[in-house]
């Protein structure tokens, strides 16, 4: 019954806003407060879009019987574009207007399957795009189904939004939350959309938010999905300025018997040092067991100094069970739902096993200031240990990492963007890929290429 109240209101949303236009030019009375609205909603609009081009190409290497390193071989190996356009509408009477952003994205070339940078398949849960491919088995051709991501085109926003005076939020439709909440959305180029509503409520320094959603997708799927047995998900979150640069944030979110919860303090010292210690938490008594909830502690650091900007971070796992581990979401399966979590590395592995300690750091220099305008690199590096399961050794994970980035200065490319980033991971376990520690996988060598390119049309 959600699913369906959701989907009307954000159809007849829209079609209220074409309803809205008047049919001809001499039906137009300028002066009009209608028209003046209609005017209003237009000129304080926005066109906006971006053109990418991602290149991947991705190693991973396994053991074998005996635990020893295997050669690395392809694992992902594709170049993609995306494409999106967007339209942000300015408020009718100061109190409602129209966001909408649709995508396009397809392969150039895919030696592999599985990348996130295309659709995997219309809905989460449905079988891949199958195609015939001849493939060599014991030095035969042989044909056979094989999974490949398909182009096409999907929404990540179509909703209403409104402003209540000077206080009160709200959006209806296809959205991404941007009220206080535990909820947060996978990326690829796009962002992930859910179908539902929120409202924010905002009183000096205090910011308060309700997320209520029914359906789901991933930038990879081209469709959303109803949550189990169409449970509504949702989701409250406070955020509170205690003064002297130091805030507050914390949430909880409940679909059906699984609920989350963090709480993250934010400072910045008068030397320019952002900190920040947070607790996750995760109940749910079929993924964490006996224990009924996982949780990971975390504190985040960063720090610039002149053209340098430094990071450091660690984080602490209790994932309830030996090689079992922890992700900040709604719903335990891959792709389908995100939460408000701030933890980053670009590394590779997530680091997020039962027991496990991890750090991170990173140094990054912006060359601007010796004639490189647009130009910054920088270096990381990642480790974890601690995560233990019988019958292989401890996983002891290790990366580094090497960027650049150069937004393009002038030409026809102007505010386009080229970037670069290499990781080597290292396991140093004996486990195979995904057996024994169910997040993990072997050795990796991983190069990203992209070109990000910006355009405005209003």
């Amino acid at each position: 019954m959600e699913s369906k109240f959701f989907k009307v209101s954000a159809l007849t949303a829209a079609m209220l806003g074409a309803v809205a236009m008047p049919a001809t030019a001499e039906e137009m009375d300028v002066s009009s407060p209608v028209i003046q609205e209609e005017i209003a909603f237009f000129n304080d609009s926005t066109i906006s879009g971006n053109v990418n081009f991602w290149f991947r190409d991705r190693q991973r290497g396994n053991v074998d019987a005996n635990g020893k390193d295997t050669p690395k071989t392809t694992n992902l190996n594709h170049s993609s574009v995306f494409m999106n356009l967007g339209f942000n509408s300015g408020y009718i009477a100061d109190t409602v207007g129209l966001d909408l952003v649709a995508y396009t994205t397809w392969d150039l070339s895919n030696e592999a399957f599985g990348h996130e940078m295309n659709f995997m398949a219309d809905r989460a849960g449905d079988a891949c795009y199958s195609t015939k491919e001849v493939v060599m088995e014991d030095g035969k051709p042989v044909e056979k189904d094989v999974c490949k991501e398909k182009g096409g085109v999907s929404i990540a926003t179509a909703a209403l939004k409104f402003k209540f005076g000077e206080n009160v939020n709200a959006k209806l439709g296809y959205f991404q939350p941007s009220v206080p909440s535990g909820l947060g959305v996978n990326w690829s180029f796009a962002p992930g959309t859910y179908l539902g509503g929120e409202v924010g409520a905002n009183f000096g320094d205090l910011a308060l938010g309700l997320v209520v959603a029914n359906e789901y997708k991933a930038p990879w799927y081209k469709y959303t999905t109803e949550f189990a047995d169409d449970e509504v998900l949702y989701s409250l979150g406070l955020r509170y300025n205690l003064g002297n640069n130091m805030s507050i944030d914390t949430a909880y979110s409940q679909l059906d018997e699984r609920s989350t919860a963090h709480i993250k303090f934010k400072g910045t010292t008068a030397g320019g040092l952002y900190y920040s210690p947070q607790v996750y938490v995760v109940k749910d008594e079929a993924q964490y067991g006996d224990e009924d909830y996982g949780y990971q502690l975390a504190l985040l650091t960063s720090w610039a100094a002149g053209p340098y900007s430094f990071r450091a971070e660690a984080t602490y796992t209790d994932a309830g069970q030996d090689g079992n581990w922890f992700a900040y979401r709604p719903t335990q399966g891959y792709g389908g739902s995100n939460g408000a979590y701030d933890i980053w590395w670009n590394n590779r592995s997530d680091f997020n096993h039962d027991g496990e300690f991890a750090g991170f750091a990173s140094v990054s220099r912006d060359f601007s200031d010796i004639g490189a305008n647009g130009l910054s690199a920088g270096i990381s590096g990642a480790f974890g240990l601690g995560a233990e399961v019988d019958g292989y050794d401890e996983l002891k994970e290790y990366a580094a990492s090497v960027f650049a980035s150069y937004a393009i200065q002038s030409g026809a490319l102007e505010g386009a963007n080229f970037g670069m980033h290499y990781t080597s991971y290292v396991n140093d376990s004996n486990a195979p890929s995904w057996n024994g520690y169910s997040n993990a996988f072997q050795d990796e060598s991983d190069i990203k290429v992209t070109l990000t390119i910006p355009f405005s049309a209003k």
